[in-house]
C-alpha cells in the first residue's frame, strides 16, 4: 500500500493546468466530455486548504519489463508498447482505485469529511458497470457523491508535487523504468 502523508503546502496549485488537457498540440479526449474534466470540473485550491490530513496514494507499474516482454511476443516498437500501454492498460487498470481501498481501510484516525483525488477522467460510471458518463447525453451525473476528479482536473501540477516529494516517497521520479499512478486522498 504505498502511500504518504504530505502537507498541503507540498500541493503545487496552478489554475494554468486545468488549461493542459487542451491545447494547439493536444486535446484530451475526455476535455468537455465528462462530468469530472475541464472545463466542468472546479478550481479548488481554497477548497482543500480547508482539510487537515493529505496522503498521497500510488501504484506503480513495471513498464520497463512490461515493455521488453512486449517486445519480444509481439515484435512491436518500443514506442507502439508504451503509447497503446498509456492508452488502453492505464485506463482499464483499477490499480489505483485498490489502493485507496486498501489505504482506506487500514486509515483509523475519525473524520468529518474526506475528499478523494484520482488520476485521469472520472472511471465511476465504467467500474459500476453502468454504463458511459452521462455528460454527453445530458442526463445529471448517476453518481454525483462518487464523482473522481483527477488532481489535474481541480487544479494541481502533479508532476512538480511529485518531483518535489520523491525522496519522501522513496520512488526515481520521473521514471523510465516504472510507470505510476498518483491519488490524493484528503481528510478534516
Amino acid at each position: 500500500m504505498p502511500f504518504a502523508q504530505i502537507q498541503y503546502e507540498d500541493i503545487y496549485f496552478d489554475p494554468k493546468v486545468q488549461e493542459m488537457c487542451v491545447s494547439p498540440s493536444f486535446k484530451c479526449p475526455f476535455y468537455g466530455h465528462s462530468w469530472s474534466c475541464p472545463p466542468n470540473s472546479p478550481y479548488l485550491e481554497k477548497v482543500l486548504s480547508r482539510y487537515k490530513e493529505f496522503y498521497l496514494i500510488y501504484s506503480m507499474f513495471d513498464l520497463e519489463s512490461y515493455t521488453e516482454k512486449e517486445k519480444e511476443r509481439t515484435g512491436r516498437s518500443e514506442f507502439f508498447i508504451k503509447n497503446t500501454f498509456y492508452l488502453t492498460k492505464t485506463f482499464e487498470s483499477n490499480d489505483l482505485e485498490k489502493e485507496f481501498e486498501q489505504f482506506l481501510k487500514h486509515y483509523t484516525k475519525g473524520y468529518k469529511k474526506r475528499f478523494l483525488l484520482y488520476d485521469g477522467t472520472c472511471r465511476y460510471c465504467k467500474n459500476q458497470k453502468a454504463g458511459a458518463c452521462t455528460f454527453d447525453s445530458g442526463e445529471p451525473c448517476r453518481f454525483p457523491q462518487e464523482i473522481r476528479f483527477s488532481m489535474e482536473a481541480i487544479g494541481i501540477e502533479v508532476i512538480r508535487t511529485v518531483a518535489d516529494l520523491r525522496n519522501q516517497l522513496n520512488i526515481d521520479y520521473p521514471s523510465k523504468k516504472f510507470s505510476y499512478r498518483f491519488g490524493l486522498t484528503c481528510f478534516k
